[in-house]
């Protein structure tokens, strides 16, 4: 006689804004499937959704090149934990979360017929060259994508892609409050390395500004996975923290904001920003030998035009990022353009909740078990 066992799903995500959209994506799950049970690696929205993690965010979230390479040993590690975890618990699915350069390598590793890989928030890889799409062709079994263009990209390459919609469209709220005309928000990153050669950088803008412009405000979005004491000198410098990085985007006159996600939930909101990143000088030129975009801002690659200006590297300058605040808040037209673009966007991204449609993919595959 066949004894019943509860669903099991292996989840992995390594950044804080994996943590949030797995979280929702299994708070949608569960509502399908009560009894499931979630295992892998992720962040505190993971944890309060029942994850039993096997390592915390703050040690996952990891970027550039040199950077990865002095953390060898920890990745070698983790990858025999969850490949120990994933042979005792014999989990039903393997949903990785964004995240490319641990996950590609663990479903090559673990994939099998008895357990699916189904991959949530597709690798970039329209961004990094298409070499690794036959890579990813080998390890996946259903890709759920969250931009309409990744879908085509993806299906041409031998990949099972399925647009779901995009999570951030799912926090949205309608009434914006109004926004604060002096006030600047500040968005220097996540993880540690970005912040050590974002914040002198951020720092020196403020004191710029405030030296010449002293009715203006500036706020600090601190992820909470974040040690304070990094934005100590921007602190110093007479920026203010906030933890709610979503209320900010809604409030500010003007942002600047470090490359990555955190760019497009700006442009959701609606604010007016520029992008700006710095990193390693090795890491960098590797990875602009690799890259195969012209822009690293998400809402010029969507509308395929730049409206949003980028400072990046040695562009990313203290001059040059105060002088484009004042710009961000005095000229007019730049607004408008901006504002009707990130419309545009909102509309393009619009539909069915990820979360939900993404779950239902999820749980139609775990019922053919």
């Amino acid at each position: 006689m066949h004894t019943y066992k509860p669903p099991r799903i292996f989840i992995t995500a390594g950044e804080p804004s994996g943590d949030a959209h797995a979280a929702r994506l299994m708070a949608a799950i569960r509502l399908q499937v009560p009894d499931v049970i979630f295992e892998g690696f992720g962040g505190p929205r993971m944890e309060m959704e029942g994850l039993r993690s096997l390592a915390h965010i703050r040690d996952l979230a990891v970027t550039g090149f040199y950077e990865v390479a002095k953390r060898y040993s920890f990745f070698t590690d983790l990858m025999k934990r969850c490949e120990k975890a994933i042979s005792t618990n014999k989990p039903d699915m393997f949903i990785p979360v964004d995240y490319p350069g641990f996950n590609m390598r663990l479903a090559a590793r673990v994939r099998s017929p008895r357990m699916p890989v189904v991959w949530y928030i597709a690798p970039q890889l329209w961004a990094w060259g298409e070499r690794r799409a036959t890579e990813l062709a080998r390890v996946v079994d259903r890709l759920l994508v969250v931009f309409p263009f990744e879908v085509e990209f993806f299906q041409q390459r031998g990949i099972a892609a399925e647009y779901v919609g995009h999570p951030l469209m799912e926090t949205l709220t309608d009434v914006s409050p109004e926004r604060k005309h002096d006030q600047i928000l500040l968005m220097p990153g996540s993880r540690r390395q970005e912040i050590q050669h974002h914040v002198p950088l951020l720092t020196d803008v403020v004191r710029r500004l405030r030296s010449s412009h002293a009715d203006l405000q500036f706020v600090v979005a601190k992820s909470a996975n974040v040690d304070e004491s990094l934005l100590r000198p921007l602190l110093n410098a007479g920026a203010e923290l906030r933890s709610d990085a979503r209320q900010e985007m809604q409030t500010a006159a003007a942002g600047l904001i470090k490359a990555g996600t955190s760019t497009l939930e700006a442009t959701l909101s609606g604010l007016p920003f520029s992008t700006f990143y710095r990193t390693s000088f090795l890491s960098y030129h590797i990875s602009k030998h690799l890259a195969s975009i012209s822009s690293v801002t998400l809402a010029n690659l969507l509308l395929q035009r730049d409206v949003v200006r980028e400072f990046i590297q040695s562009e990313a300058r203290p001059e040059a990022l105060a002088s484009d605040v004042l710009d961000l808040l005095e000229n007019q037209p730049r607004r408008l353009e901006l504002r009707q673009a990130m419309h545009e966007i909102q509309t393009m991204l619009a539909g069915t909740g990820a979360s939900t449609t993404a779950a239902q993919i999820v749980t139609s595959m775990l019922g053919k078990r």
